[in-house]
C-alpha cells in the first residue's frame, strides 16, 4: 500500500544523487542500477508533488524545490547516523571520547579532581577538555557537554543542575590589618578592590540582606578577566576581591584570604551541565552526565 509521505530511503537516494552529481555515480555508490535509481527519484517526486531535478543527457541540476529539500535530507542523514550511534552505545559498554567545554574558573577550581575521579570509574572513556572564556556552540563546534553558569540557556539544550554558587568578598590578612574590614558594603567605596572585567556587573557589586539590596561602585586600578589571577592578586594584598565561593574556598581554608561582609549575600547563580537534546544519549555521554551530578551532590555545600 502506498504511503502519503515519502520514505527515508527515497530521500536518501535523492541525497546521494544530488551529492554525486549524476544518477550513474549515485547508482555505483548505492550498489544498484541506474534504472532503479531513476524509478526511485520519479516515485519521490510524485509523492512530493514537485520536480526536484532538471535532467539532461549531460548533467543534473537541482530545481528550487530540490535545493530546499536537500537541506532536510542532509539533516535526516545526520539524525539517522546519530540515532544509530546512540543505540550502539546503549547496547555496549561506555567507551570512546567525550568532548567537554568549561569556563576557566571551573576548570581551575575542580577540573583536575573531577576528571581524575571520573577516569578511575570509567577508564575506557577519554575526555577532551576545552577550557575557554568564550561560550562554545555545542552543536556547531562538536562538543558533547558543557558546564555553564547562566540564568538563561539556549532552549535547544538540556540543562542538568549541578550546584548553586555565590560570590564572597575576600581580602588578604595583611590588607585587613592595614586598612581594616568593611562593616557595610558602602565601605568598599573607600577601599582598594580587584575587579573581574567580564562577569556579573564588573565594578558594580550588588549585595542583599533581609530583603534589602545595596549596590556599590568599587574603586579599582586594574580589571582582570580571570578569576584565578584575581585570587592571586587578592592574596598578594592588591585589594578586596569578589570571587565565586568555589574559587576562594581553598585560599580561605589555607589562611591566605579572609572573608568579609559575610552577613551580606550576593545573588545566587545556578551552575548547569548542558548538552544537546539527543534521544537516547550515547553511553559515554550518559556516564559523564550522571557522574558529574553525583560528584557535585556528594561535595559539601554543593549538592
Amino acid at each position: 500500500m502506498e504511503t502519503i509521505e515519502p520514505s527515508s530511503e527515497l530521500a536518501l537516494v535523492f541525497l546521494e544523487v544530488a551529492e554525486a552529481g549524476s544518477i550513474t555515480a549515485a547508482a555505483e555508490r548505492l550498489g544498484t542500477s541506474k534504472s532503479q535509481v531513476s524509478k526511485q527519484l520519479s516515485r519521490l517526486e510524485a509523492l512530493l508533488g514537485a520536480q526536484l531535478l532538471f535532467r539532461s543527457t549531460r548533467k543534473l541540476t537541482l530545481t528550487e524545490a530540490g535545493h530546499a529539500y536537500l537541506g532536510y535530507c542532509r539533516r535526516l542523514r545526520t539524525l539517522l547516523r546519530e540515532s544509530a550511534a546512540a543505540v550502539r552505545g546503549l547496547s555496549g559498554d561506555a567507551d570512546g571520547t567525550v568532548r567537554l567545554t568549561v569556563p576557566q574558573m571551573f576548570a581551575g577550581a575542580f577540573g583536575a579532581e573531577l576528571l581524575l575521579a571520573f577516569h578511575q570509574q570509567y577508564p575506557r572513556i577519554s575526555v577532551e577538555l576545552d577550557v575557554s572564556v568564550a561560550e562554545r556552540d555545542l552543536e556547531e563546534d562538536g562538543f558533547d557537554l558543557a558546564i555553564r553558569s547562566s540564568r538563561e540557556l539556549p532552549p535547544q539544550l538540556v540543562a542538568r543542575p549541578l550546584f548553586q554558587t555565590r560570590d564572597w568578598v575576600v581580602a588578604a590578612p595583611s590588607l585587613l590589618a592595614e586598612r581594616g574590614a568593611p562593616a557595610e558594603p558602602a565601605d568598599l567605596a573607600r577601599l582598594p578592590c580587584v575587579v573581574h572585567s567580564r562577569y556579573h556587573g564588573g565594578a558594580r557589586w550588588r549585595f542583599e540582606r533581609e530583603g534589602r539590596a545595596e549596590e556599590v561602585e568599587v574603586p579599582h586600578w586594574l580589571q582582570v578577566s580571570d578569576y584565578s589571577l584575581n585570587r592571586k592578586l587578592a592574596e598578594a594584598g592588591a585589594g578586596f576581591a569578589r570571587l565565586p565561593d568555589f574559587v576562594a574556598e581553598a585560599a580561605l581554608i589555607g589562611g591566605r584570604l579572609a572573608r568579609v561582609l559575610a552577613g551580606w549575600e550576593t545573588p545566587a547563580r545556578p551552575v548547569y551541565l548542558v548538552y544537546p537534546k539527543k534521544t537516547p544519549q550515547p553511553a559515554k555521554s550518559r556516564a559523564l552526565i550522571d557522574f558529574c551530578a553525583q560528584w557535585f551532590a556528594a561535595k559539601p555545600g554543593r549538592g
